[in-house]
């Protein structure tokens, strides 16, 4: 397969190969997400909604955002500091979610609202200037670069995200005649990709021991230890309060299934997935499936307990999704309707409403318990870390 796409990234691309005989594929796929003004991430291509390449829950109806709002209500209620309440969110795309947030909180908890700071980390240009338009007339929202400008124990709150891990590189790696290898590739003639194994390095075998995974033989699957690293940065930034990671992926004893013998990595164009990651490079979303276990593992390294694992579908119940159902039948409007429709895409079984899973971690606090996990799914081997 070609190496094909932005034709500035991929020299940028090609000047790395023929610099050091090859790269990992975790190299390529950093480059080929995040190089700067170049990656499909810190460029100015739309990404999300109808003219980009995927969805968000927060693209589909504000009634997401009015309920994380409501469990960040419960959480301020908790008292967990004299200081403002923070509430912190990683990666925010255009900002809808933020602003149907604060919309709320504005409307509905004006006191909350006015004790809150809201912190958004991102590091795209693009969508900075975005977000800034959007949330102009909110005067509590300040911009963060990286979660490392905090200082340790800083953060008071709550510190979220939806959909931002399944976004960070992986490491691909093969295990062969029982051995792990690690997917690297040059260039031949006329661009050509060409994968060759390496051996591991400890930071991978490391993981695989810590977290008691034993891989299929055959299997190519990936290893995300920029999200080992990025929960660990949180869980030393949060002083008191929660994290919540919503995201697609399972735990790993699910994760690393024999069915799953290609892994989880895929492509998102113009909203149709493939396997083609030399393609379309700087164009295009490469992404792979949260390994919840790991986040919840090396979180409690860096003092963030469990509390829960569940669902999309009943995280939003449990937080009053169905009243709004119920609201927006009783207006019997085609408005309505359209909600209702858009809301329903959020909790479908085999589709996000099951797909997207919703990790809860706490720091320093005596009764951790939230409503988002009063009732939970059934607690098969999907759902146990």
């Amino acid at each position: 397969m070609r190496l094909t796409g932005k034709k500035e990234l991929i020299k940028v691309i090609k000047d790395r190969i023929e610099k050091n005989g090859s790269i990992s594929f975790r190299d390529f796929m950093d480059m080929a997400l995040y190089y700067p003004e170049l990656g499909y991430y810190t460029s100015s291509k739309s990404k999300i909604g109808g003219y980009g390449d995927f969805f968000t829950a927060s693209e589909l109806d504000r009634a997401y955002g009015e309920l994380l709002a409501k469990q960040f209500v419960e959480i301020f209620e908790k008292k967990l500091t004299d200081k403002p309440f923070q509430i912190v969110e990683l990666g925010a795309g255009k900002g809808y979610l933020a602003y149907d947030i604060l919309n709320y909180l504005k409307e509905n908890h004006k006191n909350i609202f006015d004790n809150t700071e809201y912190i958004i980390i991102e590091k795209s240009p693009y969508h900075i200037d975005i977000q800034k338009d959007l949330l102009k007339d909110f005067k509590n929202v300040i911009w963060v670069q990286d979660i490392i400008d905090f200082e340790d124990n800083s953060i008071n709150g709550v510190i979220f995200s939806n959909e931002l891990f399944d976004s960070f590189p992986v490491h691909l790696i093969r295990k062969i005649d029982g051995k792990i290898y690690e997917v690297f590739i040059t260039l031949d003639k006329d661009d050509t990709v060409r994968e060759i194994l390496k051996e591991a390095n400890e930071d991978i075998l490391d993981y695989l021991k810590e977290l008691n995974i034993n891989l299929p033989e055959g299997m190519q699957t990936e290893i995300n230890l920029d999200a080992k690293d990025y929960i660990q940065k949180i869980g030393k930034k949060l002083n008191k309060g929660y994290v919540i990671t919503v995201d697609y992926g399972f735990p790993s004893a699910e994760l690393y299934k024999p069915y799953r013998m290609r892994g989880t990595l895929l492509c998102y164009h113009k909203h149709k997935y493939s396997e083609n990651f030399y393609e379309n490079v700087g164009l295009q979303d490469i992404t792979s499936h949260v390994n919840f276990s790991a986040l919840k593992y090396y979180g409690e390294l860096a003092g963030l307990k469990y509390l829960g694992f569940t669902d999309q579908a009943h995280f939003l119940i449990n937080l009053g999704l169905i009243d709004i159902l119920n609201e927006l039948q009783q207006r019997d409007d085609y408005e309505s309707y359209e909600r209702i429709n858009r809301l329903k895409t959020l909790v479908l079984p085999k589709g996000m409403g099951e797909k997207f899973k919703v990790l809860v971690q706490y720091k320093n606090i005596l009764n951790p318990n939230i409503k988002g996990l009063e009732l939970l799914p059934y607690q098969s081997e999907r759902y146990r870390l």
